[in-house]
């Protein structure tokens, strides 16, 4: 089964996670990143002194014998297999593998506890990712069989039926069963449904970015200008939006203008948002997408455009600059926002005076 059929970047491979499944192995390739070539030594007293909380001075000999055992034995011919190491006597370094270049990988480092390990050893299986990705781009609880549809179509291509029956079994007897205990996937065996629950530690973008997309900065799918930016497709659209809602820590402002471009998905977003304090605002002529936000995040404060700007007239006025960006905030905010009594009854309602 090819790597090239996942979501996830080439670089990031079963075997690279795998051997990231263990705290002390990612605190060895944390140690090497910042020390660079070093003794085996150094990097067990080091490991010692992270983990009892001693300084480096108080570190006794027998504890580092005792480690350097362990990291001979266990981690790192698994990372030097890997190619995430190299060994050299008494000495290690860590390599210029690509994942190690990635900055997908850098956050996948950071997390130091046992729980993550289970984590990552959930990821480090394709179907398990693709898993994921389905349940995060569905929003809400899925069918099973749906869900195994789903799955078989991104790794395998296809919907043959016998492979669909593959996929089901495998996905309730080992992969559900290990996503639910790793608290990824909420599943109700009674009820044959999945939904996708995620974890702290784990950002959703790592899941539904194409390969080669860095989570964070614009998609890889837009297209720039001097101005702006422009995503095409809703799926694109769709999971930006998610991204920005994720990266809110003051302010979140937006515009929408189909119901349908806010999933389940989008709304737990937003409302994770609300949670971490970040005042939302949120624009849009559809009645019932207002009542759908009202209903789900009563704290956002909903406004309704007096203008179709996806409309625009050929031939507006401009404001004596070209930037498209300043004309489109100009529209929606300028003489606006002193013309309350033209808003609709719907809107009306909502003003507390």
């Amino acid at each position: 089964m090819s790597e090239q059929t996942t979501p996830w970047p080439d670089t990031v491979t079963n075997t690279v996670l795998e051997a990231l499944a263990h705290h002390r192995r990612r605190r060895v390739l944390r140690i090497l990143e910042n020390e660079g070539r070093t003794s085996l030594e150094d990097v067990a007293t080091r490991l010692v002194a992270q983990e009892t909380g001693t300084a480096l001075l108080d570190v006794t000999r027998s504890d580092v014998e005792e480690v350097l055992g362990e990291l001979a034995a266990l981690h790192l011919p698994r990372l030097t297999e890997v190619g995430l190491v190299d060994r050299q006597d008494r000495t290690v370094a860590s390599t210029e593998h690509p994942a190690l270049q990635d900055p997908k990988v850098e956050s996948l480092l950071q997390p130091d506890t046992s729980e993550w390990d289970t984590v990552l050893d959930c990821l480090a299986n394709e179907y398990r990712r693709v898993t994921l990705t389905t349940l995060i781009r569905n929003g809400g609880m899925t069918k099973r069989r749906q869900l195994a549809a789903e799955v078989t179509a991104m790794v395998h291509g296809d919907d043959d039926d016998d492979v669909v029956e593959s996929v089901l079994h495998d996905l309730h007897h080992r992969h559900l069963p290990k996503l639910a205990e790793a608290g990824l996937v909420r599943y109700d065996i009674d009820e044959e449904t999945v939904g996708y629950e995620g974890h702290p530690n784990l950002d959703d973008e790592w899941l539904v970015a194409a390969a080669g997309d860095t989570p964070r900065p614009i998609l890889s799918m837009a297209d720039q200008s001097k101005e702006m930016w422009t995503l095409r497709g809703r799926e694109n659209v769709t999971e930006r939006g998610r991204a920005l809602c994720e990266q809110a820590d003051d302010e979140l402002f937006m515009m929408f203008t189909l119901r349908d471009t806010v999933e389940t998905a989008c709304v737990r977003r937003i409302r994770d948002a609300i949670d971490r304090d970040v005042d939302v605002y949120l624009g849009t002529q559809n009645r019932h997408l207002r009542d759908l936000v009202r209903e789900n995040a009563p704290e956002v404060t909903i406004w309704e455009p007096q203008l179709d700007w996806l409309n625009l007239p050929p031939n507006h006025e401009k404001v004596g600059v070209d930037n498209p960006l300043v004309m489109l905030l100009r529209e929606m905010l300028g003489s606006r926002l002193d013309h309350l009594d033209a808003q609709s009854e719907d809107f009306l309602e909502q003003i507390p005076l």
